[in-house]
Formats: structure tokens, C-alpha cells, sequence
């Protein structure tokens, strides 16, 4: 990151700052907050053109909105929601329209889950960007975030259905590209 961390962040003075409209406090707030906010969209992008919109809509949310801010709750819960906001409003302003098959349709798929402890986390956050946008918004609301079908379907405007099917042909997804992933590095360490 260009911009060095401030050792004595005061977050009270920083807040009453940003809602003073202060430019630089402003500015700490953003250094300080940036690298949670760039691990927040890496999750939901495609790209890393993708990343920087959504941290750069974040910010600019969080700023706007600053004033709506309980001080009662945790800041970073609060921004940690206003991030996941911004990136589910940008998929749905960025998205292409696509008919979606419900879970009764979906076909079974078996799943090996112990395959993924044997990744990196960048590894995994890797193949979760290459997840077609549907898939990716729903795997990371679900499996990430935690939240359930039934708040997936209404945030996306979504059928419930439609959520669990594209979790499940995520998940299938993942799956088929983290044992293609294990095999060429077990096949790579074997010739060496």
C-alpha cells in the first residue's frame, strides 16, 4: 500500500472528523480501512479493475453515509455491511441478465470439501473470482458472510430457490477446479 498506517489512529476523532466533511480525516479513515475493505471486495470481483470501483463505491458510501452511523454498534461491523452493499449494488448495476434454473432442477452433485485445506487462501480467493458473477455474489454472501438463502434471495432479487441452485453449481465449480489445481501440483512435484 503507498500510504503508511497510522500508529495513532483515534477512530472517535477520526468519525467526528469525517462528519465534519474533514478531507483529511477523510483520508486516515481510508488508509486505515482500505486494506479490510480491498480483502471485503476481492471476494465479490472478477477482476482487479473490479476491486478498486467496489473499494473506491465503498468508500464513497461510507463517507455519505457516515452521519447514519451508530456509534453504539462496532464501526467495523457497520462498514464491513456498507462494503457488502456496494458490491452486491455493483453486480446488480454491472451483471448481465441471466436466466437462472431453479434447485429442483439443479443436477446432485457430491461434495469433497477436505480438498480445499490443501490451498492457500490466495489460491482459493482465486478461484473464486473466476466464478461467473452469479455463482461468486451468492458462494460469498453464503459461505462468507453467513447469510441464508431466504436474505440472498432479497438482497439479489432473487428466488430462494435460484440461490441455493447457484450455491450449489458454485460449490460443484470450486470443486472440479481445486482437484484440477491439486493434480497439476501433485503432477508438478513428482517430476521434479
Amino acid at each position: 500500500m503507498i500510504f503508511k498506517r497510522n500508529k495513532s489512529f483515534d477512530l472517535v476523532k477520526v468519525l467526528e472528523g469525517c462528519r465534519a466533511d474533514s478531507g483529511s480525516a477523510q483520508k486516515h479513515l481510508f488508509e486505515h480501512y482500505y486494506g479490510l475493505a480491498k480483502r471485503i471486495c476481492l471476494r465479490y470481483a472478477g477482476s482487479s479493475d473490479e476491486v478498486d470501483e467496489m473499494v473506491n463505491d465503498g468508500f464513497l458510501k461510507v463517507f455519505a453515509k457516515i452521519k447514519m452511523y451508530d456509534a453504539n454498534q462496532s464501526f467495523e461491523a457497520w462498514f464491513r455491511t456498507v462494503l457488502v452493499r456496494t458490491c452486491i449494488d455493483y453486480y446488480r448495476r454491472n451483471s448481465p441478465k441471466v436466466s437462472l434454473i431453479d434447485i429442483q432442477n439443479a443436477p446432485q452433485i457430491e461434495s469433497n470439501d477436505n480438498l480445499v485445506e490443501r490451498m492457500s487462501a490466495e489460491d482459493i480467493l482465486e478461484l473464486v473470482q473466476k466464478l461467473p458473477p452469479s455463482y461468486r455474489m451468492v458462494f460469498s454472501l453464503y459461505v462468507v458472510e453467513g447469510y441464508s438463502h431466504a436474505e440472498i434471495a432479497e438482497m439479489l432479487n432473487i428466488n430462494e430457490g435460484t440461490s441455493r441452485s447457484n450455491l450449489v453449481k458454485a460449490r460443484h465449480k470450486m470443486q472440479e477446479w481445486v482437484t484440477l489445481y491439486l493434480d497439476e501440483n501433485i503432477n508438478q512435484n513428482n517430476h521434479v
